[in-house]
């Protein structure tokens, strides 16, 4: 992935995210398939199951939100990437719709829910592109960090308005301690704060905000983490090896409780900012 610059949030990051370049980038995926890079493992040779385990944590993490929202409900993932939770949310909701902008995503997300007749599946762009209709929750998983901090507020500007009364959105962003910073290059994102990320909720509307740390994130980050030391300080091994990879997740996974339990926990009352990425779930309600 692309080294990122960091900057003051007063610095205009705006005009220097290049949407045509975030699309291209998850159109031709450099050593991954649409799964894995949507889950963005394809750069660390870590296996599958690795991006499961991240998943089922991140389940777990929101699944009394996702409770709240009535079988019936309708409800939209915005920038459905290959579809890992249109089928989640196809498994418990009548209506659901996806929307994404790059080719090979739809691609493997129409494959993904292809046995699901409920799920309808549309190209385009969620800032422009929104179908017609009211929703119970509306789902961004990941997508805020492509945007620009007016693209953002707008997007939940519109969004707030084709909410159903009592309904959600739920937003899933990668997050940093303090601050914000920039990701330029082949891969642009921008990583902002839990804080950044409230002042631009507030400036969209008038929201509740519930926020919710997401550890399965922080989990296999961690891994990542320790698979980019690795290649530092041991370069003599191969750079883009499964085994390895495997070891390294297992060797993990084998002390969990304190690798994937303890120590990202003491780490945080502690304020050492490690991994450099957190990622944090994000429900907003209207007020009143």
């Amino acid at each position: 992935m692309a080294d990122s610059k960091p900057m003051n949030h007063d610095d205009s990051i705006g005009q220097q995210i290049d949407n045509e370049a975030v699309k291209r980038y998850f159109d031709n995926p450099r050593g991954g398939t649409a799964a894995t890079v949507s889950m963005m493992t394809h750069e660390y040779n870590l296996p599958a199951s690795a991006a499961s385990y991240r998943l089922n944590k991140e389940k777990l993490t929101i699944s009394d939100w996702l409770s709240e929202v009535h079988d019936s409900g309708r409800v939209i993932d915005v920038g459905c990437g290959a579809g890992t939770w249109l089928e989640i949310f196809a498994r418990r909701y009548k209506t659901v719709i996806g929307i994404d902008q790059s080719s090979l995503m739809l691609k493997a997300a129409r494959e993904r829910v292809a046995h699901l007749p409920h799920v309808t599946i549309l190209e385009g762009d969620g800032r422009h592109d929104l179908p017609e209709g009211s929703f119970d929750m509306i789902f961004l998983g990941g997508l805020c960090m492509y945007m620009n901090d007016q693209d953002v507020m707008a997007l939940l500007h519109s969004l707030k308005s084709r909410l159903t009364e009592g309904g959600s959105i739920i937003l899933r962003e990668s997050t940093l301690h303090q601050g914000v910073s920039l990701s330029q290059g082949e891969y642009q994102a921008v990583y902002r704060s839990v804080i950044l990320y409230r002042k631009l909720f507030g400036g969209a509307g008038s929201f509740r905000v519930e926020v919710r740390r997401n550890y399965g994130y922080t989990n296999l980050v961690t891994a990542e983490e320790l698979v980019n030391l690795r290649r530092r300080l041991l370069p003599f091994l191969s750079r883009d090896s499964t085994t390895i990879g495997a070891l390294t997740w297992w060797a993990l996974r084998g002390i969990a409780p304190i690798s994937f339990w303890a120590l990202p926990r003491i780490f945080s009352q502690l304020n050492v900012r490690w991994p450099r990425l957190q990622n944090h779930f994000f429900r907003l309600r209207l007020v009143g």
